[in-house]
């Protein structure tokens, strides 16, 4: 694969905001654009097998309902995406993917009502670092725009 944007989804406005970003910087760059959704069933605690296996079939339903309709709204603003689902620890799935497909720019959206902090020292930007640091990629998040009279 040729360098690619990645594009980390999950859902919620923090994802809109990020996969806008992407497809106007894969559709600026030229570059190919990926969106990954990452499956993580740990976090969901100890439960019987078969209900972990209901569940990680609706989560994965839902991971490729996510990742197909920002493939739509890229390919409509011209811009093919592929799109990646895995199943694992997000952050090891993020840098393992991102080792593998010789991406050069990972794009997160961070979660409404996260803002950017003087020390820039919240969860998102603490990830993003540390998914820097172990992988040498660029990371960069994009925030949900907040309505400006918001207290």
């Amino acid at each position: 694969m040729e360098h690619c944007i990645v594009c980390a989804t999950r859902g919620g406005q923090g994802s809109r905001a990020v996969q806008r970003e992407a497809i106007r910087r894969a559709k600026a760059s030229g570059n190919t654009l990926v969106f990954l959704y990452v499956l993580e069933t740990s976090a969901m605690g100890p439960m019987e097998q078969s209900l972990l296996n209901s569940v990680r079939a609706e989560l994965t339903w839902l991971g490729k309902a996510l990742v197909n309709a920002a493939r739509l709204r890229a390919r409509e603003d011209g811009v093919d995406a592929e799109v990646v689902i895995r199943e694992g620890d997000v952050r090891e799935e993020i840098c393992q993917f991102l080792d593998e497909s010789n991406a050069s720019l990972l794009l997160l959206g961070a979660p409404r009502g996260t803002t950017t902090t003087i020390f820039g020292d919240d969860a998102a930007e603490r990830f993003a670092r540390a998914i820097q640091r172990d992988t040498k990629v660029m990371v960069e998040i994009v925030r949900p725009d907040f309505p400006r009279d918001a207290a």
